[in-house]
């Protein structure tokens, strides 16, 4: 049986160190790369955002299956197996690309991208972008570490699909700037399909989520007036929801009683609250918070990947 990670480690990047414990092949890690541990995957997902560091190796595993080939590696990528995880040696610079693995006998598309190693960041600038400055990890968790690295958003990249419905540029931050950086957690991307695939099954289908707020800088957060210095948007897993398959920039009538109030937020929250709670992706929890409409927007729901549950607004 190959073993499980602790939640504080699941489907998370991080820096390894000497004394963390896992397979031997994820211990050969350099210090310097990350490590993405994901407990499962859904069946119905066919793509997954892999955060890698330049000129290292970094790994990447599921924790319930073994990956059983390599199909194709982006130019500059080299990607091997070991025990059925995968080690992924990124080349220099900002490179990005798409990989295809073979999991659970499904092919899997992994969209890769480089981080901008997070000690390039100067009294909270990064080159001249102002991202400002993370405090402390909140009560030592590792959810609330400072950011191994940011992305940077460019022409070149915004496009790529970083999970099945989304592209990098639905989750930017929206303080303009002349170079923007971001970034995402992979566990808050598969949070987003699967709530996508439970609404479906549920006889609410549509194309994709509006999402109003996916990253935040911490300077930006400030500026806005957010009081909370530990808000999920600042770790890049959180996103302020709703559904508008008919285009008129306000929540759809989700629940069919004529009005467009909380209550249709309250769907969707009562569905990511669900998830929380079953025992499959309850690796997955987080907060869901309903929000009221008011002059400058309609109602709307944030849902997050924390690893404790929070609710708030219902």
């Amino acid at each position: 049986m190959r073993r499980l990670l602790p939640l504080a480690l699941a489907a998370a990047a991080f820096p390894l160190h000497a004394e963390d414990h896992g397979t031997d092949a994820l211990r050969s890690v350099p210090s310097a790369g990350t490590r993405l541990v994901l407990q499962a995957i859904p069946p119905f997902v066919e793509r997954l955002f892999v955060p890698v560091m330049p000129e290292t190796s970094n790994a990447f595993s599921v924790a319930t299956q073994k990956i059983e080939a390599v199909l194709e590696a982006p130019a500059g990528f080299a990607l091997d197996l070991h025990n059925g995880d995968l080690s992924i040696t990124a080349p220099p610079g900002e490179a990005a690309g798409y990989a295809r693995i073979l999991l659970g006998g499904r092919e899997l598309t992994l969209t890769l991208v480089n981080l901008i190693p997070s000690d390039r960041v100067q009294n909270g600038v990064l080159e001249g972008y102002q991202l400002g400055e993370y405090r402390e990890p909140m009560k030592g968790l590792a959810s609330y570490e400072k950011p191994l690295g940011f992305m940077r958003l460019s022409e070149a990249n915004a496009d790529l699909w970083v999970a099945d419905h989304y592209r990098m540029r639905d989750f930017q931050c929206k303080l303009d700037g002349g170079s923007k950086f971001l970034i995402l957690r992979p566990e808050a991307l598969l949070k987003l399909e699967l709530l996508q695939h439970e609404l479906a099954a549920r006889g609410i289908a549509f194309d994709r989520f509006t999402i109003m707020s996916g990253y935040r800088t911490p300077y930006y957060n400030a500026r806005i007036g957010n009081e909370t210095s530990y808000s999920r948007h600042l770790y890049g897993d959180a996103m302020d929801i709703f559904i508008d398959q008919n285009a008129d920039g306000r929540m759809d009538d989700l629940n069919h009683d004529g009005r467009i109030d909380s209550g249709d937020a309250r769907v969707l929250q009562s569905i990511a609250a669900g998830l929380d709670e079953s025992p499959q992706w309850s690796w997955l929890k987080g907060g869901a918070g309903v929000y009221h409409a008011n002059a400058a927007h309609g109602p709307y729901v944030h849902v997050d990947a924390r690893g404790f549950v929070a609710r708030w607004g219902v």
